[in-house]
Order: C-alpha cells, then structure tokens, then sequence
C-alpha cells in the first residue's frame, strides 16, 4: 500500500458501453483494484456508465469519466446489416479513440490500463490488457479470416489479453468465441460475475417467473413487453427486472418490478425463481454460471454472438433458447433446463489482477 505522503498509482479501466454487461462483469475488478491501494479511474458512457456510477459511489478512490465512443443503432427486424453497415465508423472511431486515451493518460498521470473491449484504449509506455471473450467476431464464414485479422491488429498493441472464462475445453462458456489465437499472452481468468458474493447455499422458492430485460433500444421494449404477456399466464408471483438505473419498484398485481435492484436482491431473485428468462449476452451468462442457475435464453435479434452463445449452452449444458419471436408469440416451456459445471467465480480474475498491479508497481517504486 501507499504510505501517507505517497500518492496512489492511477489505473484506467475503460468498458464498452453496448448495453451493460461489460460494465456489470468489470466491477469485481474495479473493487479489487481500489482494495489493492489503486486510484480507479473508470470511464464509459450512457447506462453503463450510469450503472457503474450508481454501483461503485462508495468506493474510496475510485473517478468517472465519460468515454467519447460510436452509438451503435438497432432495427426491430435485419439488425445484423444495420449493425454490419455501421462497422466502418466503429473501425475509425479506434483510432479515435487511441488519441483520446493518450490525452487521459498524460493528463492524469496514468500508471496502467485494462480494457473491457475498448479496442483502442491503450498507450505507448503504459501497461496495458484488453479483456474480452470476442477473439473470434461471429459473422459469415466469407469474413472470418478478416474479422480475426482485425481484432488480432488491435490485440497486439496490449501487454495481455485476459478472458473471463476457463481453459478452452468441453466446459469452456464461450466455446470457439475464445478459442482463436490473437496474442501471445492470452490469459483465461474464470467466471467473472459481481453477484458471485451473495450466492445462497440452499435458496428458497419465492417467485414462480422472473423476467430480466436487457439489451438495447428497441430490443428492450420488446422483451419486456413479451415476459409481461408471459407472466399474465399465472397468478403466482412474477418479477420483472427491468434494468433502468434511477428506477424504483412498482406492483402491478401479482407482477413486481424492479427498476434498479442491488445486486444481492438480483442474486437473491435468481436463485429464487422456479423459472427464469434472460438474453444469452455473455455478462448474463457468466451470472448464471456464477450462481449455478439455470435459465431459458434469448437472444437479442440481430447479434450473432448471443445466437452462438444461446446455441451453444442449449448444445453443450441443455439449456432451452427461444427466439424473440418465440418469446412475443408465447411459446415458453414451463420450466428452465441446463446444468452448468461447478465453479468458484471471481478468484483467479482476481489474483491475475493483483499479481498484474504487483509487478507494475515495483517496476515504478
């Protein structure tokens, strides 16, 4: 630790805003790094920066900054081109954001950084990992080779790539997603969920449906409006966690929701359903995995990675995963299936992070 006249390091953590499970999955990292004697400067835009404000205020040493970055738009039907004819500006906004990167790090003395999929954040003589399950990009097999050429172009300007799940193998969570070779120094991390720490060991059945709505604008919308539907089929207690930070809680009959839980009510309303629905994004995942929960999945139109993920889990560990059609149609099972492989989340994220800020610290003092 720093003693009382020394001023702490600075670490940069930057998270792609793109919904907020890049910013749910980095905060186990954000509170370590500050127990660790770190001055956490934290930066992203939108909900998810939002998320992380509201979620890490107490934290002692810990700043926010708002990260300039595209806004990727989305259509209710043929996401994927809309996203796809979107992808040059995203490309150029990279280089973009290297120079506002190196703006930050002369301006606030930055020691080290870790990115969450931030491609372009990362400086000459600054340490620096990229996180992120996505080293294979999921698009037509014509632009495979490219997509990894791409993202290998922007791995290599970082020290290390860490991913948050096991060892490539029959149990791995992103099966082939992770598996392509883009940087020498590929670190596989665990599961890594901010619920990890409010698991119940034997929890008790309180909700009979519980809904969680996430994904971007008009995909949101959607989803909530077909797990209402859903829920009206029973009179049993149902949940709805709506994911809006600022929000509060509303009873609407047998039907609850929850704008803005914390994250033992949201670990506690997992484990407490007799049926739960998320999308198959990777952050929701690795919080199933986290708590061992099974759960139906559905992806988000248009992205391909939660396609692959949804199918994957469904292949691989027997969950169930609809479509959004599905979902606004009605057609749900009554129950959830899946079993996932044991595991302690959060542990080996968390000693590579302290033996990563232990190195980068004696190399400085």
């Amino acid at each position: 630790m720093s003693s009382p006249l020394q001023s702490p390091p600075q670490l940069l953590v930057t998270v792609l805003d793109w919904g907020m499970g890049h910013a749910t999955r980095t905060l186990p990292l954000i509170e370590h790094a500050a127990q660790e004697g770190w001055h956490v400067h934290v930066a992203s835009k939108g909900t998810a920066l939002a998320w992380l404000e509201s979620h890490a205020k107490g934290l002692n040493h810990v700043t926010f900054h708002r990260k300039p970055g595209p806004n990727i738009k989305y259509a209710k039907r043929g996401n994927f081109w809309r996203i796809a004819r979107q992808m040059p500006a995203f490309v150029a906004y990279v280089e973009r954001e290297r120079k506002w990167t190196a703006e930050i790090v002369n301006a606030l003395g930055i020691d080290a950084i870790v990115s969450d999929n931030c491609y372009g954040c990362t400086a000459s003589d600054v340490p620096s990992v990229l996180m992120s399950h996505q080293l294979q990009i999921p698009t037509p097999k014509w632009l495979e080779g490219s997509a990894r050429l791409m993202v290998q172009r922007w791995a290599r300007a970082f020290d290390e790539v860490w991913v948050p799940d096991v060892e490539p193998g029959e149990v791995s969570l992103s099966g082939a997603l992770a598996h392509a070779h883009v940087h020498p120094n590929t670190r596989y991390i665990g599961v890594l969920s901010r619920l990890a720490q409010h698991k119940q060991p034997q929890p008790a059945t309180r909700w009979a449906r519980v809904g969680m709505v996430s994904g971007v604008e008009p995909h949101r919308t959607l989803m909530e409006q077909g797990l209402r539907t859903w829920m009206n089929g029973t009179e049993e207690p149902c949940l709805v966690i709506a994911g809006q930070p600022g929000g509060g809680i509303r009873v609407d009959g047998h039907i609850t929701t929850w704008c803005d839980p914390s994250d033992e009510e949201l670990a506690a309303a997992l484990q407490e359903a007799r049926t739960v629905i998320c999308r198959s994004g990777y952050s929701s995942q690795l919080d199933l995995a986290a708590l061992d929960v099974a759960a139906i999945l559905v992806p988000t139109p248009g992205q391909p990675e939660q396609a692959f993920l949804g199918k994957l889990w469904a292949e691989r560990f027997g969950f169930v995963c609809l479509t959004q059609k599905e979902l606004e149609q009605g057609r749900i099972p009554d129950q959830a299936s899946g079993a996932l492989p044991a595991c302690t989340a959060n542990v080996v994220a968390c000693r590579h992070l302290s033996a990563w800020l232990g190195s980068i610290r004696r190399r400085t003092d």
